[in-house]
């Protein structure tokens, strides 16, 4: 027996999957236009009923082929959820649950052979024949009771209410028992007393015993109501609007319209009709009983909010979730690494500042060591402003000793020529001290220093170089404030003065000049230095700034290189520039330099 009913389902799949590859072939020059049908009782079952109704659309639209797709309840709503169907053919419920969460539009509604459309679904409560007629549902409590689905409308929702209205609750039915379909096992598993009762659609038990699978006096139904119109089979409930044809939100108003003009064209007692077991069709009818139904067993038809929000925004919400979770799981592993990496980032840290703090040193080493070079390249210029108030003080001791010997030297002469020693030796002590001071320990101290006298002190050192090789100063030194180191700022003006002495020894005597001009702004100083000497090449301009590249010949080439950091340390620049004669050094450095 078993065997049979497997190849009885195999052979009904075999009808379905042939029927939508005969569809499908004719794609080629044809509109495909599905219809999902609720198949309470297979593919091979909804095929054979729903086949002539679908010649007839056929026949009448040859531009379009229409197809038949029969589908259990899960199916067919995913179905519908993916837009693989164009119209459903459902029961009320499931096409209020479609309109809501899938803006579907109701067409029209089936009529029953006889009666009214809109009563026409209701609940069989089924029983054997020698099973005694009942007066109250609530003498079912204790009893086997089995139905095709919890949500099955005229299979089980429709019975659940008038349980309901005689106070018993699905709870109460302790021996109640869903079996799915199809539904003539639930009449099968009653007359092979596997269950007492079943609750099953009306017109099945009439339907079974017409085609002869369940044999005449064997079942009969209980608990039989008068149907509120001429209907022809026996119920155990109240009737409900019958099925309904409704289109997707995804076809077109005007061409749903035209479908509904040809089926309302049906005859009645036509073949077409007899064959799908229905009376014609009629226009929408009202759906208000079973909203009423559905609120009476507290099944909700319409979403929640939250339901409808997730469904319109699912897909972002997922996104979202995915993109947080990619984010703590960052989050996380880097908070993973740091805490491993801790202890040696501090001790990276440490060696930096311990590095930073060896480089400043050998920077401050390296500033010195320049400034000693150029104190040594300024030697013979102090040694000859040294000379002059040396052999001053020479000569005026040499004069008293003279006088003093011919008792000439009076005590009033005698303080006049001590006093000029004094006011030698003096401008002695002023020409040491100022090399003294160039040559001083650099601290890293950054003040607002007067422009002006930074250069005037600066110039002094030259005094008697400009003097010695004729050379002619010309300047024009707006004074202003600014935040400097002035022992390095002093350090990169006598690089600047020295270069250009350099390059002025082969002028001719009286063609040497050395210009010196400031000016300033709101924000900005600018110093400019230039000259008329030899002038930079364009080898040298391009090396001018690198180590060890140096155009005399016992330099070592750092010299332009200090100068270059020393101004970009106060956040400043240095830019060097050919002349038609000489060259031309202009210093920009910010007024507002905060002070560290």
């Amino acid at each position: 027996m078993c065997r049979s009913r497997a190849n009885s389902l195999k052979i009904k799949h075999l009808i379905f999957l042939l029927s939508l590859l005969a569809s499908f072939s004719s794609l080629a020059e044809q509109k495909l236009v599905r219809i999902g049908v609720l198949a309470f009782n297979g593919p091979a079952y909804t095929l054979a009923r729903w086949q002539p109704t679908i010649d007839y659309l056929n026949a009448a639209l040859p531009e379009y082929h229409f197809v038949i797709v029969p589908a259990d309840i899960p199916t067919l709503d995913n179905l519908v959820e993916s837009g693989l169907v164009d119209f459903t053919l459902t029961n009320g419920v499931h096409f209020l649950i479609y309109k809501y969460n899938n803006q579907a539009v109701k067409m029209l509604n089936l009529n029953p052979f006889h009666g009214e459309a809109k009563h026409a679904i209701g609940s069989a409560l089924i029983g054997r024949v020698d099973e005694p007629d009942i007066i109250s549902l609530k003498q079912l409590r204790g009893r086997s009771i089995i139905s095709v689905s919890d949500k099955a409308f005229g299979g089980f929702r429709v019975m659940l209410r008038e349980f309901m209205e005689e106070g018993i609750e699905k709870g109460d039915l302790k021996k109640l028992t869903f079996i799915g379909y199809p539904q003539q096992k639930l009449l099968t598993k009653v007359l092979n007393k596997e269950a007492d009762f079943a609750i099953a659609p009306t017109c099945l038990l009439e339907r079974k015993i017409r085609d002869g699978t369940i044999p005449a006096n064997s079942l009969k139904v209980i608990r039989k109501q008068v149907p509120e119109s001429n209907f022809a089979c026996q119920t155990s409930s109240k009737l409900y609007p019958n099925w309904t044809l409704a289109r997707m939100k995804h076809v077109p108003a005007d061409y749903a319209n035209h479908i509904a003009r040809i089926l309302l064209t049906i005859p009645p007692a036509s073949e077409i009709a007899v064959a799908g077991r229905y009376g014609g069709w009629s226009v929408p009818i009202d759906d208000s009983a079973i909203y009423q139904l559905m609120d009476d067993i507290r099944v909700s038809i319409q979403p929640s909010y939250l339901t409808r929000l997730w469904v319109q925004y699912r897909g972002w919400v997922l996104i979202s979730i995915g993109l947080l979770l990619l984010f703590f799981g960052y989050h996380f592993r880097v908070n993973y690494l740091v805490h491993i990496r801790s202890a040696q980032l501090r001790n990276e840290i440490e060696q930096h500042e311990r590095t930073a703090q060896l480089l400043e040193k050998e920077t401050d080493q390296l500033y010195k060591a320049q400034r000693i070079l150029l104190g040594g390249e300024l030697a013979s210029g102090v040694a000859h402003e040294l000379n002059q108030p040396l052999m001053a003080i020479g000569s005026y001791v040499s004069g008293c000793k003279k006088r003093l010997a011919r008792s000439e030297l009076g005590q009033q002469q005698l303080i006049e020529v001590l006093g000029k020693i004094e006011q030698q030796t003096r401008n002695a002590s002023q020409i040491i001290q100022r090399m003294r001071n160039f040559m001083k320990v650099h601290n890293n101290e950054i003040e607002c220093y007067s422009i002006k006298t930074l250069l005037s002190k600066t110039i002094l050192i030259f005094q008697h170089t400009f003097k010695q090789h004729n050379i002619k100063l010309e300047m024009n030194d707006k004074d202003t404030s600014v935040y400097i180191d002035p022992v390095l700022i002093q350090q990169v003006f006598v690089n600047l003065i020295q270069n250009s002495i350099d390059a002025l020894k082969d002028n001719p005597i009286d063609e040497r000049v050395i210009s010196i001009i400031t000016d300033h702004d709101d924000s900005h100083l600018k110093i400019a230095f230039s000259d008329n000497g030899c002038g930079i090449s364009d080898e040298q301009l391009k090396q001018l700034y690198m180590p060890f590249h140096s155009s005399k010949d016992a330099g070592l080439g750092l010299g332009m290189v200090i100068c270059k950091r020393i101004i970009e340390a106060h956040n400043g620049s240095i830019e060097a520039k050919q002349q038609t004669r000489g060259t031309h050094f202009l210093i920009t450095l910010p007024r507002n330099l905060a002070k560290d």
